[in-house]
């Protein structure tokens, strides 16, 4: 059934931002790391999302009308983490001659994660899972409310 394969676009859309919060959660935890140079420190990592294109979608796009497949509907896929990728900021450099980690001229390199943005990142995934969440539901009562329309 054709309809129950739209409920794939708000499960890979949960799935999508469960993901970005974990990769949230390895930002902050890395916030106070320091090194002694700016290749070694932890960069923030974000989320790279992109459409979920199965084989099948990618052939029938590509010839057109599709005349060779047995299906007559198209099983939608939604949304996917494609990449996780670093953020291009530069390590702050930090004078703190007396660590350990400092370099001969005394500094230390600091992560370039912001607690603050991190926070308002978090912020907006979790409403985007509740959104989403939300989706789901009424796409599962429709679906229910469907079935029942044949009962007497």
């Amino acid at each position: 059934m054709a309809f129950l394969s739209s409920l794939n676009i708000p499960l890979s859309g949960l799935t999508a931002e469960r993901f970005r919060m974990d990769i949230i959660s390895q930002n902050i935890a890395n916030a106070y790391d320091v090194a002694t140079t700016p290749d070694e420190v932890y960069k923030r990592q974000m989320v790279v999302y992109g459409e979920d294109k199965t084989f099948k979608n990618i052939i029938r796009t590509k010839l057109g009308s599709g005349e060779i497949w047995q299906h007559k509907y198209i099983k939608y896929r939604g949304v996917q983490a494609m990449q996780v990728v670093e953020d291009p900021t530069p390590a702050e450099p930090v004078y703190n001659p007396r660590h350990p980690l400092a370099d001969e001229f005394g500094y230390v390199y600091e992560s370039n994660v912001d607690q603050a943005v991190e926070q308002m990142d978090a912020i907006q995934a979790s409403d985007s899972y509740t959104a989403i969440a939300n989706v789901y539901d009424v796409v599962l009562a429709m679906a229910n409310k469907g079935l029942t329309i044949g009962k007497s």
